[in-house]
């Protein structure tokens, strides 16, 4: 799959941007325990530029105008069932609804979307959102708040630094994780008593989104790493 990077004029608009400041993203998030854990796994780069050795149900980026070489950037899954571990899976989402059509989704496990250009002076949240190429969403039509959304994009690292930068201006909590930086920030809901947290990680050129409510999850960004890098 081709993915659009986010250039460098788009990271000169975001900084001016991020003076403004940023809107959350979408969807529901609980704290406890949260999305990013404290320890750095340090796993090793398997980035896959032959598309005879990428995993199944994943994406082989092509070479861009800034990797002229070739050297492709990591796969991403092109299956929502497939962001972490069989057994990590069964343990985190369950048998949550995925991408149900109540909400917009496919109805399938399929979540690839086509990345855009985000315009001119976009703030950090609009910049994440459109390097997006897998959007998942798991999330019962019955419940009122209760969900967990995972989004993936290939996001150039001086756009994703800039926009952890513009979350961390915002009141997220930013720390080095899993080889990356995770930037969080965990607000109750106005309704219910539970609480939503959003997280964004970054890693080389690899921007994560998980957004959840009443959800609890154990170290998904670093399942989510593990199952990148390996």
């Amino acid at each position: 799959m081709k993915h659009t990077a986010i250039t460098t004029g788009a990271t000169i608009g975001l900084v001016l941007a991020l003076a403004t400041g940023c809107t959350p993203g979408p969807g529901g998030a609980t704290p406890g325990p949260s999305a990013s854990g404290s320890a750095s796994t340090g796993p090793t780069s398997t980035s896959t530029a032959d598309p005879s050795t990428a995993p199944s149900g994943t994406s082989t980026p092509e070479p861009t105008a800034s990797d002229p070489g070739g050297s492709a950037p990591v796969a991403l899954p092109t299956d929502c069932t497939e962001i972490v571990d069989q057994a990590t899976y069964a343990s985190t989402f369950g048998d949550i609804p995925l991408n149900p059509v109540e909400f917009g989704g496919s109805g399938t496990s399929s979540g690839v979307v086509t990345p855009t250009t985000p315009p001119a002076g976009a703030g950090a949240r609009d910049v994440v959102a459109a390097a997006t190429e897998l959007s998942c969403l798991w999330r019962d039509p019955r419940s009122d708040v209760s969900g967990i959304s995972v989004a993936m994009g290939h996001l150039e690292p001086a756009a994703g630094a800039a926009a952890l930068d513009g979350f961390a201006s915002q009141g997220y909590t930013c720390t080095a994780v899993h080889d990356g930086r995770s930037c969080q920030l965990v607000t109750p809901d106005a309704q219910y008593p539970v609480d939503r947290t959003q997280t964004y990680w970054v890693r080389d050129d690899v921007v994560v989104t998980v957004d959840q409510t009443n959800v609890p999850t154990d170290d998904l960004i670093g399942s989510i790493a593990t199952r990148l890098w390996g």
